[in-house]
């Protein structure tokens, strides 16, 4: 009896399927770049059944890669060796939510904009919030540590997690779901999970923090037009020191618009830029907000911009950053980076950045876009048509070594918020000394010894 049959026959009782199109579809995440190649895709209902079938593939040294939404950038949820998935998609319960602690429990295959309009029922919401929200799950927003549009107000994923049920490679069940705020005990090992890729053990339950829905009434979303990325940065700085509360601020540059457009979008703006900026504000004084709108356009730099009026202009503007990487994608296959920098260093980094593109890939389209607010960039460069596809992915590797070395330069890190995974493992080192990648495998080896959690990624 082979291994995948004795699995099946070890896990019986607990959904899987080997049809070739959920083997297709469940191997892959958004990054598209390796081919899905997994042997089994596993369904478990609960954590008992996600121990059952962890505690089989490790009796018979089968690898396994957790599975969520799979909306990541790094290869982090790709099985292209014959691996098992384990996807979590049916554990999706939510609730219940405690009103007197902001609390709410959730299951890992939870989808993220699910948990919004449940919370937001309640007045409440989880403020994890990105472009994926309609197809990422809560278990890989953890697991990734996940950022997006609004950390400069709220922060990353893991100020937002009080509490996580996880299995362990062997079975082993870690309850660490107390939702205490305060709990200073020894080592946090809650944490050690949030951010590990789903290389230490499967996060299959959790405790969010919740806070109060923002009031719609004092929320204003501004979209400008402006002449050079330079504009952006000084745009920044007026607006941090502005009479509200900064939550968003998102950039784009005019190639990234043109995309957007193709969608069936359009430019908000009249004036059209070289980059334009999101901005999303909490005002305490509809006056003090318009006087301030009127000192920004007395800038040469700012060309144009508009406020929205009603929550359905704020959706629309938000709209269009938000299919930023959807439209770019559905151009044709690209190679991405997600770099972030001091936001002091934005400006020169910015610089040097499209010297290196346009040096380097001078026939090629390259995109910039990304979270201004934490000093987080995306750059997205698409393969021309008549290109094949190694050849293109072998031409922008060999000038990753330059951008890796302008991010370490300028004290940043090689991804910001989408992970190591699979395909960033060569940049790691520069952001991460070789002491700490030596912890990082001792890290790996307590939890996963045989080195079957979705081995590779990572280290």
């Amino acid at each position: 009896m082979d291994n995948l049959t004795e699995l099946k026959r070890l896990i019986d009782g607990i959904r899987f399927s080997s049809d070739p199109s959920d083997l297709e579809n469940y191997g892959k995440d958004w990054s598209g770049v390796i081919p899905p190649a997994p042997s089994l895709v596993v369904f478990p209902a609960s954590t008992e059944e996600v121990s059952r079938v962890l505690r089989a593939c490790l009796k018979l040294k089968l690898p396994v890669v957790p599975s969520g939404g799979r909306t990541g950038l790094s290869g982090g949820a790709m099985a292209g060796k014959g691996e098992v998935v384990l996807s979590l998609t049916r554990m999706n319960q939510i609730g219940p939510l405690d009103l007197r602690g902001h609390t709410l429990y959730v299951e890992a295959g939870a989808v993220t904009e699910a948990v919004h309009r449940y919370s937001e029922e309640q007045g409440l919401t989880w403020p994890v919030d990105f472009a994926s929200k309609g197809s990422s799950c809560v278990g890989g927003n953890i697991a990734t540590n996940a950022g997006g549009v609004r950390v400069i107000r709220y922060g990353l994923t893991r100020e937002w997690v009080l509490g996580l049920k996880v299995v362990l490679m062997n079975g082993e069940v870690l309850d660490l779901m107390s939702p205490l705020e305060k709990n200073n005990t020894g080592y946090d090992l809650k944490q050690l999970f949030i951010g590990s890729e789903g290389t230490l053990g499967v996060v299959t339950e959790a405790v969010l923090k919740l806070c109060p829905v923002p009031n719609q009434g004092k929320t204003r979303v501004c979209f400008f037009s402006l002449s050079d990325f330079s504009a952006v940065l000084d745009l920044f700085q007026e607006a941090r020191h502005g009479p509200f509360l900064l939550s968003a601020f998102e950039c784009l540059t005019d190639r990234c618009l043109g995309e957007v457009m193709k969608m069936g979008l359009r430019n908000p703006t009249n004036i059209p830029g070289a980059v334009y900026v999101l901005m999303e504000v909490e005002e305490e004084s509809p006056e003090l907000m318009e006087t301030w709108i009127g000192t920004v356009f007395e800038r040469e730099s700012v060309l144009d911009g508009v406020m929205a009026q009603a929550p359905h202009e704020a959706k629309s503007l938000w709209a269009v950053r938000e299919q930023v990487a959807e439209g770019i994608m559905r151009g044709g296959e690209v190679h991405q980076h997600d770099l972030s920098v001091p936001i002091g260093h934005l400006v020169d980094f910015a610089s040097d950045l499209r010297s290196v593109y346009e040096k380097a890939y001078p026939d090629f389209e390259s995109f910039i876009f990304g979270h201004i607010g934490d000093g987080n960039l995306h750059i997205f460069i698409r393969k021309p048509k008549a290109m094949a596809s190694p050849d293109f992915h072998q031409a922008c590797e060999g000038v990753d070594r330059v951008l890796f070395e302008l991010t370490q330069k300028y004290g940043g890190s090689v991804s910001a918020e989408h992970g190591i995974g699979l395909l960033k493992k060569p940049a790691l080192p520069y952001s991460r000394s070789a002491p700490e990648i030596e912890y990082f495998r001792a890290i790996k080896h307590v939890f996963d010894s045989e080195g079957l959690l979705n081995p590779g990624k990572i280290i």
